[in-house]
């Protein structure tokens, strides 16, 4: 009864461990499929290029949303006074 006991519990983790095993290497070469893309396809590349301009775009934006923030709340604590 024992050694059946044993027998299982060994089935079953190797079982999980194959698994485990199978899974990380699918998810390793996803990331590998997307590194790919981006560093060596010409499409991936300019994606890169597009996102980079995008980047920009967000970061005048936020600093000009700042800006007007800025001026807004130095206008009510002035008027608070």
């Amino acid at each position: 009864m024992l050694l059946a006991l044993a027998l299982v519990s060994f089935v079953v983790v190797t079982q999980a461990d194959d698994g485990l095993t199978s899974t990380s290497r699918s998810v390793m070469k996803m990331f590998g499929e997307v590194k790919y893309f981006f560093e060596r396809d010409p499409l991936g590349q300019k994606v890169v290029d597009l996102l980079k301009g995008l980047e920009e775009v967000f970061q005048l934006l936020r600093k000009k949303l700042r800006m007007a923030l800025r001026s807004h709340l130095r206008g009510l604590v002035a008027e608070g006074k």
